[in-house]
């Protein structure tokens, strides 16, 4: 019994901590391509014009 139950909490700890790294490094990606995308549509706004020159 002990050691059924101490291979399943091998296991389970393995595939938390595995979890975690895998969040970890997807959140981090993510964040860093929304920070990209963000400078990228501040960019474009800074570029349109804020009158227009077509005079009705």
């Amino acid at each position: 019994m002990n050691q059924t139950l101490s291979t399943f909490l091998k296991i389970g700890v393995t595939a938390l901590c595995i979890g975690i790294l895998l969040f970890g490094v997807a959140f981090t990606m993510t964040d860093k391509e929304a920070g990209q995308y963000e400078a990228l549509i501040d960019d474009v706004t800074d570029d349109v014009p804020t009158t227009s020159t077509i005079t009705p």
